[in-house]
């Protein structure tokens, strides 16, 4: 099992959507793969499944019950028991809302429950991807201590590189107080848009900084409409949108992805 938490300290770059995507086309390749909704908007678990699908989230797995009025207390669930079949096949979900941001108030030690649920409960699956809340706080705390590698996503703009050099100190704290096999997978430029004379030169902006973010995949995932419209059709982008360029980009970065994990690539599996 390698588990990737996707995240930016910068909101807006299209983490949610990274996640989803990527996922989704390992899915696709044939690797068992996980997928975490570790942000309290719920978007990526909206993206995929309607609210009566599931019952329990992640919330139920991360925040210790209250006690009942008897002076009772219930158990946290397992992860296990939050987990949900996607659209796709070989993808899972572990679903989230808006009751998961109480998270930010519990105790310290919660934050390493996420890394024990996931090595007890997901070590069947090839790939976890959890995707980062975009603010600093225990959701991403508890995402980063889980984590085997981490997935910048940076917008191609004038902001793209706000928010890396306060993800890299955090990823040094994490990797030094608790998670030393923490490593930086590299950066993706996200919501490219090549008609624009500045979005170049925020790549080499991006690959530049180097030193807070190492490597910089090389295939830019560009702001294609059908990347927006996929998730209204519970479908990811390759199969919604399967001979649009956006796919082609999308396989192209799953490839890469695979390639740095050091992973062998499967063949293309089938939707539900």
């Amino acid at each position: 099992m390698k588990i990737i938490a996707v995240s930016n300290q910068k909101g807006g770059v299209g983490k949610t959507t990274l996640t989803r995507e990527l996922s989704a086309c390992c899915a696709l390749r044939g690797y068992e793969t996980l997928v975490v909704d570790c942000d309290p908007q719920g978007n990526l678990t909206s993206s995929w499944v309607d609210a009566d699908v599931y019952e329990a989230t992640l919330a139920h797995v991360l925040i210790e019950p209250e006690a009942s009025p008897t002076g009772s207390k219930s158990e946290a669930l397992p992860l296990e028991d939050t987990i949900v079949e996607s659209p796709v096949e070989s993808l899972d979900l572990v679903p989230s809302d808006i009751r998961l941001a109480r998270f930010e108030m519990q105790a310290d030690y919660l934050t390493h429950r996420l890394r024990n649920q996931l090595r007890e409960h997901a070590n069947h699956y090839d790939l976890v991807f959890i995707d980062c809340p975009p603010q600093l706080g225990k959701l991403l705390t508890a995402a980063l201590y889980s984590a085997h590698w981490v997935l910048i996503p940076c917008a191609a703009d004038a902001m793209g590189l706000h928010g890396l050099a306060d993800l890299s100190f955090t990823i040094q704290q994490v990797r030094k107080n608790v998670n030393s096999e923490l490593q930086i997978l590299g950066a993706v430029i996200n919501l490219y848009k090549p008609q624009r004379n500045l979005s170049s030169e925020s790549r080499f902006a991006v690959e530049s900084a180097a030193d807070l973010i190492g490597y910089v995949f090389d295939t830019n995932i560009h702001d294609y409409s059908k990347i927006a419209e996929a998730p209204s059709q519970k479908l990811p982008t390759v199969l919604y949108a399967k001979n649009h360029r956006a796919a082609d980009q999308l396989w192209s970065l799953t490839d890469e992805v695979l390639d740095k994990l050091k992973t062998t690539r499967n063949k293309i599996a089938v939707v539900k």
